[in-house]
């Protein structure tokens, strides 16, 4: 069982690569947007869309290794507090992502207050990231 374990621990970790290319990439190509092309904005919304998609998997294979590494090597017992905090954390970054697609898909439509949205909803998440790993740092080590 502790192969199993390690085997979806690295998963975690790897999806959560996947999450940060989304977290900090699509902010950078969104500061870009302003001061873009009409010919250049199509490419910069595909990269973007790109790394949605990266993060996408990344946060699906999150949600499923996370729950079945807490059962298998916690036995659905929190470590600490820190892990609460990680959880609603978490379950931030997730009600951030999701609303941080849809207005993307309204800024891609030409939806200018959706535009002018998008770089703080970037903060936004960028740093609901990165509290979840500094929770999971307390949590776990």
């Amino acid at each position: 069982m502790d192969i199993v374990i390690k085997l979806l621990f690295w998963i975690h970790m790897v999806s959560l690569a996947l999450g940060g290319v989304a977290a900090f990439g699509i902010p950078v190509v969104g500061m870009r947007m302003p001061t873009a092309t009409a010919e250049t904005r199509p490419l910069l919304f595909g990269i973007a869309n790109a790394l949605s998609n990266i993060g996408r998997a990344g946060i699906g294979l999150l949600l499923v290794t996370g729950p079945l590494i807490f059962w298998l090597d916690f036995g659905w017992v929190a470590p600490n507090a820190w892990f609460w905090i990680k959880m609603i954390l978490v379950a931030a970054l997730l009600a951030g992502v999701i609303y941080a697609g849809i207005n993307a898909k309204r800024a891609q439509g030409g939806d200018m207050a959706a535009a002018k949205r998008g770089p703080m909803l970037g903060v936004v998440t960028a740093t609901l990231f990165v509290l979840v790993m500094l929770s999971a740092v307390f949590a776990f080590a």
